[in-house]
């Protein structure tokens, strides 16, 4: 009996994005190897036609947002993934994923999270559309470098059960969900600063909050005694880039110290994290600019404070607007007008 695609919500997510669509089984294997890489597809049913069809949306240089789907049951034999991780994501049905001495039964409440050392098959389930985030594994492992302030001594592997209700991982979920609905709604994502500050962000959450064979080397840091150290040079480097891209893996490297041991220096002498006093000395800088460009608002109505927060990094107008008015108690088009009165 002939496979009925099931109707779904249009527009798909990342329609905007399609590379194919597609009923025929060697042009689906073929169109997701441009993006992944050669594998096996075979429907466990053979006289069903798929209903393939994949979206790929790039960030920057090394993540990629992805919509997947094949219709009808389908075994998938990717071998080895050798040079990228995929954080994959059933939106419905569920998948089994066998990678190297794991397995798991993934659904919209477990992700999979295969590592490319690791040999890897799968089964997708009748109408089991993925949403994935393909990660260079080469960005992925200098990144972890980074945040450990140490070589790798054994390559990257996680564990390939991710619980999608584990609160630790709620950031990472929820920033996945805005980039998605960012790429949608067809805004893009600010440039390429804002696009290299996303990947890092992605990239760093989940080091940080998936487990794997290095989160211990992550969890370590430097002597107690060096922690103001840390802090101080950790502030002068942030406040020297203010119009820069900054990712906490830069932070760390300059200031010679892991992720969780600046984190937790900075909390425990600033009662915040790194980043929230980038963030800070950001929003410092945009008023200072606000201020300074006053006189030229009142001459000529030309400045214009999108201008000026873009400059400083913030390319989402809504949030850099409530960011502001949360820290100075008035919104940066008050503060221009009130100055330059």
């Amino acid at each position: 009996m002939a496979y009925l695609a099931p109707v779904l919500p249009l527009p798909l997510p990342l329609q905007r994005y399609e590379l194919f669509h597609s009923r025929d089984v060697d042009e689906a294997r073929e169109s997701v190897a441009r993006i992944f890489c050669p594998h096996l597809l075979q429907p466990v049913e053979p006289r069903r036609a798929l209903d393939a069809c994949h979206h790929s949306a790039g960030l920057h240089r090394d993540v990629s947002l992805n919509y997947v789907q094949y219709g009808p049951c389908v075994d998938i034999q990717p071998g080895y993934l050798k040079d990228f991780f995929l954080l994959q994501i059933p939106l419905r049905g569920g998948a089994e994923v066998r990678c190297g001495g794991q397995q798991v039964r993934a659904d919209p409440n477990l992700a999979s999270l295969p590592s490319p050392t690791e040999p890897l098959t799968m089964r997708w389930a009748d109408d089991s559309p993925h949403l994935i985030v393909k990660f260079s594994r080469t960005a992925l492992q200098a990144q972890l470098e980074r945040l450990a302030q140490k070589r790798l001594s054994a390559p990257l592997v996680f564990d390939l059960g991710v619980p999608l209700g584990d609160p630790a991982l709620a950031p990472l979920l929820q920033f996945i969900n805005c980039l998605q609905a960012t790429l949608d709604a067809g805004e893009g994502l600010g440039g390429p600063l804002l696009a290299e500050q996303a990947e890092s962000y992605l990239m760093a959450s989940l080091l940080l909050c998936a487990p794997h064979n290095h989160s211990a080397a992550l969890r370590g840091g430097a002597p107690r005694t060096w922690l103001p150290r840390a802090v101080r040079r950790a502030e002068e480097y942030m406040a020297s880039r203010l119009d820069a891209a900054v990712s906490l893996a830069d932070v760390c490297e300059h200031a010679g110290v892991s992720a969780r041991a600046l984190q937790s220096a900075f909390r425990q002498h600033r009662g915040h994290g790194p980043m929230e006093f980038l963030r800070n000395a950001r929003l410092d800088g945009v008023r200072s600019a606000l201020l300074e460009a006053a006189p030229v608002a009142t001459s000529t109505g030309a400045v214009r404070v999108a201008d000026i927060a873009a400059r400083y990094g913030f390319g989402h107008a809504g949030r850099f607007a409530a960011d502001y008015r949360q820290r100075f108690g008035e919104a940066p088009s008050q503060t221009l007008i009130r100055s330059a009165h």
